[in-house]
């Protein structure tokens, strides 16, 4: 009764069927005598005279309402819908009988997964009307509901099963973060990591950049620039962009299905094409081009050349200005090297017990370097170790910075020197490091 053939039969005679009226006469014969003193086996008396007859009248109609789609079936399957999303089912009636007909539906569960979207309220003869369904999941279940359509002549019930199946994707990124590191600017670098589909469903997908997105360009146009906010308020994800206006970052599939229990691979590059440490942007994987599933924050940063210095106080503002600015006279450039500054606060926090406080320190991260005047940096209470040091390709060294306030530090005064920093590679790099420090009170 379940197959294709039985179906269309069923409904090829429905609608053909004229009718037909069918008497049974059933004879009751009753017994004489009282039953209760009968013995063993001993035979019942009957009368032909003591006879009933039972006239059963069953008239065959046909039905009112057929439905002619899909072959006729009354059962209806969404299959597997992913959580949150929506499958939908049309269903064509018509009234086959010979009167117009007034329409009414059974309620289905308000909290179900099924909605009736678009009820009939009459239906004339021979007419079709179309009934649209839908099955919303909005968890993994196996849902079954009867949908009853009632005329005055009959009822039509329609049959309706669906499956919710959660989309799950899982991100070979620990902590949704990609750090690219450095990169010399205007080469690239290429990094990759793996979404697997978990779930029973093939789940379509896209990446999309925040960069990129066009909702946030309004967005950005009514904002204050970051270097005017205070610190705390930058909260951008998407830092400097190229100066060609191509993006920094790229990804590549942009779209594409991941089937049942299968892994596809993604690869990210970095092209920087000016020096900048703060490179961000974040990607977004949107899956059914509606659910987000996971957000990753792609950073980098780019060098003009192979050796650098990290550390300090932050001179500069994160999201940086396309327009490019010299910083001297091209033709001048060669005759005075310039010096790059770097600021180092110190704070010594005197604590209100007779236990000496430890020295304040802080750190630079750099590599080949030499830094001149540390025996003055030592009078004024300053540790730097090492003050000069060799490291390999690839590596980086810590320079450790502490300080102790002299014997005469005057407390209402911030002392303040500098130092040059020298660092040595495929060019000469010459810095100013301030530092400064001060005392402030404990807890």
């Amino acid at each position: 009764s379940s197959s294709d053939e039985y179906q269309a039969a069923q409904a090829t005679l429905a609608r053909s069927f004229q009718g037909r009226f069918d008497k049974f006469v059933v004879p009751c014969v009753v017994a004489s005598g009282d039953t209760e003193d009968r013995k063993g086996t001993e035979p019942l008396s009957f009368s032909p005279h003591n006879t009933l007859y039972l006239e059963l009248w069953c008239p065959a109609v046909a039905p009112s309402l057929v439905v002619t789609s899909d072959k006729g079936k009354t059962i209806f399957n969404f299959g597997d819908i992913a959580v949150g999303h929506r499958g939908i089912k049309k269903v064509s009636i018509q009234n086959i009988s010979p009167e117009d007909l007034t329409v009414e539906f059974s309620v289905l569960n308000p909290s179900g997964p099924f909605i009736l979207l678009t009820p009939i309220g009459k239906l004339p003869a021979g007419e079709t009307q179309v009934l649209t369904l839908s099955f919303s999941p909005r968890e993994s279940i196996l849902a079954r509901e009867t949908l009853d359509i009632i005329t005055k002549r009959d009822t039509l019930s329609l049959t309706l099963v669906g499956t919710g199946v959660a989309s799950t994707i899982t991100c070979s990124i620990e902590g949704d973060v990609l750090d690219m590191g450095y990169v010399i600017a205007g080469e690239s670098v290429s990094s990759s990591f793996k979404l697997q589909n978990s779930s029973a469903l093939p789940i379509r997908f896209s990446m999309q950049l925040d960069s990129l997105s066009s909702s946030r360009r309004g967005k950005s146009q009514q904002r204050l620039p970051q270097f005017l906010a205070f610190p705390a308020q930058r909260t951008e994800v998407v830092g400097t962009q190229n100066h060609s206006g191509q993006s920094v970052f790229s990804v590549i599939p942009v779209e594409g299905v991941i089937d049942p229990g299968k892994t596809q691979d993604f690869t990210v590059t970095f092209s920087p094409d000016h020096e900048s440490r703060y490179f961000s942007d974040r990607l977004q994987v949107v899956l059914f081009g509606k659910k987000l599933s996971h957000q990753i924050l792609l950073k980098g940063a780019a060098r003009e050349h192979m050796m650098f210095v990290e550390g300090g106080d932050p001179l500069d503002v994160p999201v940086e200005s396309l327009t490019v600015i010299p910083t001297c006279d091209p033709e001048h450039r060669e005759e005075a090297e310039e010096l790059k500054p770097i600021l180092v606060t110190l704070d010594y926090v005197q604590l209100d017990t007779d236990v000496p406080a430890p020295p304040a320190t802080r750190e630079l991260q750099t590599v080949e370097f030499s830094l001149d005047g540390a025996a003055s940096l030592q009078h004024k209470g300053f540790t730097v170790e090492p003050s000069r040091g060799f490291v390999e390709r690839g590596q980086t060294k810590t320079i450790g910075i502490s300080w102790l306030p002299p014997a005469d530090f005057d407390l209402d005064h911030p002392l303040v020197v500098s130092a040059l920093l020298q660092l040595k590679g495929d060019v000469k790099e010459t810095y100013k490091v301030f530092f400064v420090a001060q005392v402030v009170s404990g807890p």
